[in-house]
């Protein structure tokens, strides 16, 4: 298994590890599958939830929603994208919003990229 890139761009970080994914449900493909077809159901209402309490500042609501995001994007071996929910996160537990929304967009850019990544695996 290799890591899926972003695009062909030499140096750019994977979207995700495949063969890491599948370490962390022990080589069940059908799990993994299910996995990625909640995230893919879901993925756009949690991003939207983390929108809705960074324009509120409400620290407590980012906290939660990039923490969940966080557990998924973990089980999903997506590193950089769960990297940048730990920030939303750390974000919301340091009740500092000024830089969220520039946070918030490169959350979105890695969700689509991981998003389209997995809509071809197999």
């Amino acid at each position: 298994m290799q890591k899926l890139m972003k695009d062909d761009k030499v140096g750019m970080p994977p979207v995700f590890d495949a063969a890491e994914a599948l370490s962390i449900v022990d080589g069940d493909r059908d799990l993994f599958q299910e996995l990625v077809a909640l995230f893919r159901d879901s993925y756009a209402a949690e991003l939207l939830a983390i929108r809705e309490a960074i324009d509120r500042r409400d620290s407590e609501a980012l906290r939660r929603a990039s923490h969940h995001l966080k557990g998924t994007l973990g089980t999903l071996a997506a590193d950089q994208a769960r990297h940048t929910a730990v920030r939303l996160e750390d974000l919301g537990n340091s009740d500092d919003f000024d830089p969220a929304p520039a946070v918030c967009v490169e959350m979105e850019q890695q969700l689509r990229a991981l998003d389209q990544a997995l809509s071809g695996w197999r």
